[in-house]
């Protein structure tokens, strides 16, 4: 379920964040401002991959440290760096449960991180153009169909 609610909120925001930019240009600007649309929107993702990933590399190695049993804090960073490592441990055991405990934190640490940012979209948003397109399609001038 959460992620159809990302995908709804992405799409609905990247669809009226590009007919936000696109509504007052011409048709010869169209290109440069879509361009700069992505542009910006890369920024951004790199952005967000550099903070998920310094939080995912800082924090996931000490939390899971500090959760592992006595006899496994030795190959944390092992377990860490292994995928396979951290599946071949049985559901419930207590390395198991050391590992999703780990990850359960640091993920929800990610969350809180990103909605912290919330604010500043919807201040970004509030501040948007309110462009009437149905009065601007009819003032530019429209193509030739052949």
């Amino acid at each position: 379920m959460t992620q159809i609610l990302v995908g709804l909120g992405t799409c609905i925001f990247t669809v009226c964040g590009q007919l936000a930019i696109m509504a007052p240009v011409t048709h010869q600007e169209i290109a440069v401002v879509m361009a700069i649309w992505g542009l910006f929107g890369s920024i951004g993702a790199a952005v967000g991959f550099a903070i998920a990933g310094g939080m995912w590399n800082n924090i996931l190695p000490g939390e899971l440290y500090s959760r592992l049993p006595e006899e496994s804090k030795n190959i944390s960073r092992t377990i860490f760096s292994d995928m396979v490592m951290q599946m071949s441990y049985a559901d419930g055991s207590p390395e198991r449960e050391a590992i999703v405990g780990a990850y359960a934190d640091v993920q929800r640490k990610m969350v809180i991180a990103g909605v912290c940012f919330v604010p500043l979209c919807i201040g970004c948003v509030w501040v948007w153009r309110n462009i009437n397109v149905k009065k601007l399609d009819r003032e530019q001038t429209r193509g030739n169909v052949w």
